[in-house]
């Protein structure tokens, strides 16, 4: 969800200061002065596996956030509902006069119900835990991969430290690496298609029912 500001991770591990999912810078420069293949390889292998660790944490602390929220939000709108049912209930049985407070709590109830549903905040909560688990099922099946590879590297016909790889198997490690990559893109564009579509929707049917009756708004 490019965009939306929350936490990451910094390179050096753990958490870092609050900002925006925009991508690590490629590494260019690293590559450049790399010595030889296998450590072009491992610059981006270490370069691909943090845009999906950062992406991962991104979505793991906003959906914390949103948890929150949405948890906070829920026991307040059983509350209010409960107590908009119990007081005019008991004024009833207890032969008192009619209590307005009952449509007060009941109407703060939908506000918070409403607050949820414009906000996003158990729908993201969702959407988040989706994304995380998307993206890490895709950078351990990554690292799988690229153990089979290292493993079949480990035959005896690996080359000489700072040699040339076998054009095969660079090919391969190669196609991990852009596999790993697009797999990230495509999550993270995907996730931010579906919260800019549900944003969408609200704000249309807050504009209509903005323009209808108050007996007549869905």
């Amino acid at each position: 969800m490019p965009g939306r500001e929350t936490g990451t991770p910094e390179a050096g591990g753990g958490r870092g200061r609050r900002r925006d999912l925009r991508g690590r810078p490629f590494p260019g420069v690293a590559l450049e002065e790399a010595g030889g293949q296998a450590e072009i390889l491992r610059e981006l292998r270490t370069w691909a596996e943090y845009e999906a660790e950062d992406a991962i944490e991104w979505y793991l602390d906003d959906k914390r956030l949103k948890r929150r929220g949405s948890r906070v939000i829920s026991a307040l709108t059983i509350l209010l509902a409960v107590a908009g049912t119990l007081i005019p209930l008991a004024s009833v049985i207890s032969g008192g006069p009619p209590q307005g407070w009952g449509y007060v709590l009941l109407a703060l109830a939908a506000g918070c119900k409403g607050f949820d549903h414009f906000f996003g905040l158990s729908s993201g909560w969702m959407r988040d835990i989706t994304a995380a688990q998307a993206l890490r099922a895709e950078l351990n099946d990554f690292r799988m991969a690229w153990a089979a590879e290292q493993l079949r590297a480990a035959d005896g016909t690996a080359p000489a430290a700072g040699g040339p790889l076998d054009p095969a198997a660079l090919e391969r490690r190669l196609a991990l690496l852009t596999s790993l990559v697009e797999a990230v893109r495509r999550q993270v564009e995907s996730e931010t298609a579906e919260w800019l579509s549900e944003f969408r929707a609200t704000a249309q049917q807050l504009q209509d029912n903005a323009g209808l009756p108050p007996g007549e708004r869905g």
